[in-house]
């Protein structure tokens, strides 16, 4: 029997009482690297799309992509995939089409940390303890399944609701497009299929999916993952070298401490938010608490491309999406922890951002 290691260190083989061998435990909200906004800005080009529109309200410019030292918010790359998505009215298989131009030298230090990796198994552990150098917004687990297969899944929990099918596609995509540059050259491919739990509703449209990944793509399923054969987490990387891991692991390890631990003005104000018992607090409230003028923190805020509002909307709509997963939590104590007078005034809300309540 093989067994796969966690990331801990633990081994869980078939009999083991979980079969989650590797999970991605920091928040996307994290500073990134310019490259992952110039990717989505260059596919956009190529289709037509004027830079501009992208950067429309991220306080970013196109001298600004590159520069290879300059680091963003997660907000303002999620304000650019506001304006690609409107741009390319949502279309089916956006984000999946745009993953594929992810490529490993897209990543810089963790690129070369996934080359140097042994074997898969410990190429997956390093991938998601190292997600803060990358620019997913999808968090990622790695699951052992029935019929000798595995799961790499991802959930969206906190990410903004009209981003996040987008960011699901990306980011599963992505993560093949890696996987496959892993073993370029060579006859290994062993995804089996791609599973989403939104839906399409054309032929058309499911023939981008099928283009992509190149194996069956279902729809509506439980949850959004890329099925592998349980024997590719044992085969060996072709350019695994243990001493490079060693030396690359410890630049990697450097940056994650300071992605976790740089965010800007938006991340404290998000960090904020989410500490608060209600989020029924002002921008005024927010800028004494955090020790800015309101003025200061407006222009800090404008400056990473975002707002107050925006920042409070989203943790309201994410928080929300969380909280009513959860039957046990009484509706009362819903609208207040997101700061709404009472259940009444919380539907209200929901119906506007087009959200049903029961």
């Amino acid at each position: 029997m093989s067994l796969i290691a966690d990331i801990d260190g633990e081994m869980f083989g078939e009999d083991s009482p979980t079969s989650v061998f590797a999970h991605m435990n920091d928040p996307w909200d994290h500073p990134r690297t310019t490259a992952g906004i110039a990717i989505m800005c260059d596919w956009a080009d190529a289709h037509g799309c004027a830079l501009g529109s992208l950067l429309d309200g991220t306080g970013l410019s196109p001298d600004d992509l590159r520069d290879t030292d300059r680091l963003v918010e997660a907000q303002q790359e999620i304000a650019v995939i506001r304006n690609l998505l409107a741009a390319f009215d949502a279309s089916a298989g956006l984000g999946a089409q745009i993953g594929r131009e992810y490529h490993l030298t897209s990543y810089g230090y963790y690129g070369y940390l996934l080359q140097s990796c042994s074997v898969v198994s410990e190429m997956v552990r390093a991938g998601l303890r190292y997600s803060p150098l990358t620019f997913a917004f999808a968090t990622f687990s790695g699951e052992l399944i029935a019929d000798d297969r595995w799961s790499l899944w991802v959930l969206t929990d906190g990410v903004p609701d009209d981003i996040a099918t987008f960011v699901t596609e990306r980011d599963l995509s992505a993560s093949m497009q890696m996987q496959r540059e892993l073993f370029a050259g060579q006859d290994v491919d062993p995804l089996i299929e791609v599973h989403f739990a939104h839906d399409v509703d054309s032929d058309d449209a499911r023939t981008i999916y099928a283009d992509v990944f190149g194996v069956p793509v279902r729809f509506g399923c439980d949850r959004s993952e890329l099925i592998f054969e349980r024997g590719y987490l044992d085969l060996p990387l072709p350019m695994g070298n243990p001493h490079t891991m060693s030396v690359i692991t410890e630049h990697c390890e450097r940056l994650r401490e300071e992605r976790l631990h740089s965010h800007g003005v938006a991340g404290q104000v998000r960090a904020y938010l989410l500490e608060q018992r209600s989020l029924d607090r002002t921008l005024d409230e927010c800028a004494t608490d955090l020790h800015y003028s309101t003025r200061t923190l407006r222009r800090g805020l404008t400056r990473e491309g975002t707002s107050y509002r925006a920042i409070h909307d989203d943790v309201r709509r994410g928080l929300a999406h969380d909280l009513l997963r959860d039957p046990s939590i009484p509706r009362a104590r819903v609208a207040e922890r997101l700061g709404y007078r009472d259940w009444s005034s919380f539907t209200r809300a929901m119906r506007r951002w087009g959200r049903i309540v029961e």
